[in-house]
């Protein structure tokens, strides 16, 4: 075997090798994704995660209109929740996919869907996630950015929807307000 062969064996073994470890690093988050998600009993775990962990990206949510304004709301991207885990950033709806798949994994009684706030000045809108405690709505919202932080946490407890708009209409942030606040049952977009 000459020097060109010998090389060109140890490049595909170098490739092969990161490939493999690429993939395996890929299962251990999803598996430490998992792992953590499993010791969680209640929706303080995920608020505390999220509150711990997430951190907003700007960058990722402009991606992301740039695409609805070309898509429409199937151009809505959500990442899966391993990859959040793992990336520890995002947008609102990264943050709400995460906590709606978590506190569902945790407690099916939750009920937990997305919900949909129209900003009446147009985009960005927001997603948060909205689940049941003892027959009331609690909202969880850590995907706002830092113009929005008035929204981040968790809320309530509600008796519907409109306690919650009314909420969001009190903080006076600029350039945003509640048009429309409602369940979405089915996300328009897609995971990545």
């Amino acid at each position: 075997m000459g020097t060109g062969s010998s090389n060109r064996v140890i490049k595909l073994f170098a490739i092969f090798c990161f490939v493999l470890f690429q993939a395996s690093s890929a299962h251990a988050e999803v598996g430490n994704y998992e792992a953590e998600v499993s010791k969680w009993t209640s929706y303080v775990e995920v608020s505390k995660w999220l509150n711990d962990n997430f951190v907003f990206d700007s960058g990722r949510l402009n991606a992301v209109i740039s695409r609805t304004r070309t898509s429409g709301p199937s151009g809505l991207l959500a990442r899966k929740p391993s990859s959040t885990y793992e990336q520890k950033s995002g947008y609102c709806t990264d943050s709400a996919n995460f906590a709606l798949q978590a506190l569902n994994k945790i407690n099916p009684a939750y009920k937990a869907q997305f919900i949909f706030i129209k900003n009446q000045y147009g985009q960005p809108h927001h997603w948060v996630t909205g689940f049941t405690v003892d027959g009331k709505i609690m909202v969880m919202d850590y995907g706002a950015g830092p113009e929005w932080k008035g929204m981040k946490g968790v809320h309530g407890p509600y008796d519907s929807l409109e306690q919650y708009a009314n909420f969001l209409r009190s903080l006076n942030i600029k350039r945003f307000s509640p048009e429309l606040v409602e369940w979405r049952p089915n996300f328009p977009g897609q995971e990545d």
